[in-house]
Formats: C-alpha cells, structure tokens, sequence
C-alpha cells in the first residue's frame, strides 16, 4: 500500500468500519448481500483500504485497484524516464 496515494471515496457498495483495537477506520467493498436460514442480514466483503481522517479520501490497497480496474502512475523524482518518438 502506499500512504501517499489518496483517491476519492467510492459512493456505492462501501463500508467504513473502525471496530478494531486501534480504532483505524477501514474501507470494505460490499462483494455479496444476502439473508441467511434465522433471516439475519449478511454481507461479504473485502478491504479495499483505510480512510485519511483529516481529509476523507481513500488511502487505497491492492484489492481497489483491481476492483474498480483503474492504474496510478507514481512518478519518481531523480528517475529517468525512456520517452520514444
């Protein structure tokens, strides 16, 4: 994961959940919703990364990326890049 990425956060199928010891608030994608034999509501999901308190965006993981099928281009101070003409 890298923490300096920050994209907006999804609209839909997301859930902020914070109910862990540390209290850091994490983001699942909603993958399944369904009711089970005693009717209770249940939901699969997996973590597509953590929220930025102070600014509400997506610091996004792995998983976001191949979920919503969209790439970052990280750009590298001090690294030349091979440009074809």
């Amino acid at each position: 994961m890298l923490k300096c990425i920050k994209v907006e956060m999804p609209k839909k199928r997301c859930v902020v959940n914070s109910n862990n010891k540390n209290k850091i608030p994490y983001v699942y994608y909603a993958t399944k919703y369904y009711r089970n034999e005693k009717g209770a509501s249940i939901t699969e999901r997996i973590s597509i990364g953590k929220k930025d308190e102070g600014t509400g965006m997506l610091i996004p993981n792995d998983n976001f990326f191949d979920i919503y099928d969209c790439e970052v281009n990280v750009v590298v101070k001090g690294v030349k890049q091979n440009v074809e003409k």
